[in-house]
């Protein structure tokens, strides 16, 4: 299972998945929100295979958190599809960071959707924390904007 959290590819994250009956509609069509779920596991995935699982952060009292997306669609998908997300590091701060996912059909590369991500780190009262050094340098150096 070499690939299951993706691969890095100059300075991107590829995540590739098939779509399954639960992601569609009755006509085979994949619903608007399941789009979320998969930049979702795409940049859990990411940030996994740098070595940062959330189970990691969560032991120390911290959490990942979505502060603000912004997602545009424009082609749908189908059951049996092959899709892959590529993430790009677009913005890095002390306390946040912005992704851009975009999601294309494996078969012809489409671009099916793309989502511009802004991530920060809060502890378990929910306040905003700097971001963990290590996991900025990691970040900055697989990923540079």
């Amino acid at each position: 299972m070499k690939f299951l959290d993706g691969q890095i590819l100059e300075n991107s994250h590829f995540y590739s998945l098939r779509i399954h009956y639960e992601d569609t509609d009755i006509g085979g069509i994949v619903y608007h929100t399941k789009y979320l779920n998969f930049i979702e596991r795409a940049r859990s995935s990411l940030i996994r295979l740098l070595g940062f699982p959330a189970e990691k952060f969560l032991k120390l009292n911290q959490s990942i958190v979505v502060k603000n997306i912004n997602i545009s669609w424009y082609s749908p998908c189908s059951l049996g599809d092959c899709i892959f997300v590529k993430t790009n590091l677009i913005e890095l701060k002390n306390a946040s960071l912005c992704l851009q996912q975009v999601i294309f059909n494996e078969e012809n590369n489409k671009k099916l959707a793309s989502a511009d991500v802004k991530l920060c780190f809060v502890n378990e009262n929910m306040k905003v924390i700097k971001l963990p050094e290590k996991f900025f340098y990691v970040l900055k150096t697989n990923l540079p904007n």
